[in-house]
């Protein structure tokens, strides 16, 4: 849904240049982008320790496994993602790194409760390569993500899908409590059934998606004009508008095509 949103929106001005090379676009605070992804690790706990639904029986011990996974699929992409940055960028990117955690934790979800943990760091460390793999790839076609999310939760979750079928033992969906375990995952089967889901998938999300940003694309407009564009959202909805405001008029909204009509 990410990708498609960012293709229909095009890219930022400046984002690359005449002959179509990216230029850097970092986030403008590095340290809140560092706390929101501490944030997200935390609540991601809660997310997949949390879907035992129970601590009574051995929920407790099933809660606790699926935590040391996530823990060790997100530590492992966070250092792998930090090499592959240093290796390939000269230099260490911030915002590679973050990704790499979040993309650590979106692989490892499928499959939390039906891996060992060397498993997991196997995962975690694919997540990274996934990651920067499919982040170039999108730069390559000069789509502008702004957030890599499609390279994040698209790209990691998919093989965080197919992780699951390679990785998960029937011996570990028995312990998860599942009442239907049987020799899925030692026959193969399960992954198969992962490729089946990600293609219908997919297929699901690339339509529905793509046709209403395409609505709104074509009725309504998903960019803002040019001009506020360049000096910024802050002229026109802010109280406090920063001084590449030029005049009033910026921020009485009097700009061209306010509803977005800019089909750079």
């Amino acid at each position: 849904s990410g990708l498609m949103g960012a293709i229909l929106v095009g890219p930022r001005i400046g984002r690359f240049d005449f002959e179509g090379r990216p230029n850097a676009m970092p986030g403008h605070n590095t340290t809140m982008m560092a706390l929101g992804t501490t944030i997200l690790w935390f609540g991601w706990y809660g997310f997949n320790c949390g879907s035992t639904l129970h601590v009574s029986g051995n929920g407790a011990n099933i809660a606790g496994k699926v935590a040391v996974s996530t823990t060790l699929a997100a530590g492992t992409s966070c250092i792998v993602s930090t090499i592959i940055a240093r290796t390939f960028t000269a230099y260490f990117d911030m915002a590679l790194t973050i990704n790499g955690i979040l993309g650590g934790l979106v692989a490892i979800t499928a499959s939390c409760a039906f891996v060992n943990p060397w498993m997991a760091v196997l995962i975690g460390a694919g997540a990274a390569f996934v990651y920067y793999g499919a982040h170039c790839l999108l730069l390559r076609f000069k789509i502008d993500d702004p957030l890599d999310a499609a390279a994040v939760h698209g790209a990691c979750g998919i093989w965080g899908l197919i992780a699951a079928g390679i990785f998960c033992t029937d011996k570990n969906v028995r312990y998860a409590g599942y009442p239907n375990a049987n020799d899925a995952c030692q026959s193969g089967e399960q992954f198969g059934v992962q490729l089946i889901g990600i293609c219908a998938l997919i297929m699901w999300v690339s339509i529905s998606s793509g046709l209403a940003f395409y609505f709104l694309h074509t009725f309504v407009g998903l960019r803002v004009s040019t001009h506020l564009e360049t000096v910024g959202l802050d002229c026109e909805h802010s109280k406090h508008p920063t001084d590449l405001c030029d005049d009033d008029d910026d921020r009485d909204g009097n700009l061209d095509s306010p509803r977005g009509d800019n089909k750079t």
